[in-house]
């Protein structure tokens, strides 16, 4: 019997980012007046390492999918030893 299962897991495999967030988390860097580079500033007050911590638990299998995808060596820029996931 066939079933539409397949289309349904692609359609929410890999969720949009916004490209400056993607940007940060890989990066380290983003364009200002962008959403990636308020959560770059935002690095630097305490409260807001949680929030970052949530947003790249959220987005990490995507993103680190896509890294490998784009044939890129190393490891993105959250992954170095100035964070701790």
């Amino acid at each position: 019997m066939p079933t539409n299962r397949g289309k349904r897991r692609h359609k929410y495999q890999g969720t949009q980012l916004d490209p400056s967030i993607e940007e940060f988390f890989l990066t380290g860097t983003a364009p200002k007046g962008t959403a990636g580079h308020a959560l770059r500033v935002s690095r630097f007050f305490e409260d807001s390492e949680n929030d970052i911590a949530d947003a790249w638990a959220q987005h990490k299998d995507f993103l680190l999918r896509k890294w490998k995808a784009e044939g890129r060596t190393g490891i993105p820029w959250i992954l170095k030893d100035h964070w701790e996931f």
